[in-house]
This record gives C-alpha cells, structure tokens and sequence, in this order.
C-alpha cells in the first residue's frame, strides 16, 4: 500500500474514533433525559457536544495539515463527510 493510502486509512480511523465518540455523548446525554434530566437537558449536553465535536474536526484537519499529512487529512476529512451524510439521513428518519 502506498505512503499516501495509509495516511488516508489513519486520518478516517481518527474520522471513526471522534464519531464514535460523539455517539457515546449522544447516549449519554439520551440517557439523562430519560433518567429525570429532561429532555431539555438532553437537548443542551447534544448541542454542546456537537459544538465540541465541530471544533475538533476543524482542528484535526488543520493539525494533519500543519504536519504536512495532506493525505491522512483528505482520509479524515471525507470519512467524516460520510459519516455526516449518514448521521443527517438518520436525525431525519427520527423526526418522522
């Protein structure tokens, strides 16, 4: 495999890592509405994740960049457009 493939394949591991880890604030802040903290409270702790999450995707994409890892940050940054599309599609099939 070539030097650029295998950046591209790290920079959308790091793409996955910071999904999954945006899932696991999801079902957190979930679970706090459904435990007593309201929905409004799930609500706000989604928004402040998200808000979180923007912020290091643009930094991780900087930072592969400053590095001189184009690659890994094409990798990152389309697995990461992926993995929007899909969380887009899936809000809104909740929302019907």
């Amino acid at each position: 495999m070539a030097r650029n493939e295998l950046a591209e394949l790290r920079g959308e591991i790091v793409a996955l890592e910071t999904a999954l880890a945006a899932a696991f604030g999801e079902i957190a802040a979930l679970r706090a509405a459904v435990t007593g903290g309201g929905a409004r409270a799930a609500n706000d702790a989604m928004e402040v994740m998200a808000t979180e999450l923007e912020g290091s995707v643009l930094r991780g994409v900087v930072i592969a960049e400053e590095a001189g890892q184009e690659a890994a940050a094409a990798g990152f940054e389309r697995r990461m457009e992926l993995i929007a599309h899909a969380l887009r599609n899936a809000i809104g099939f909740q929302e019907r």
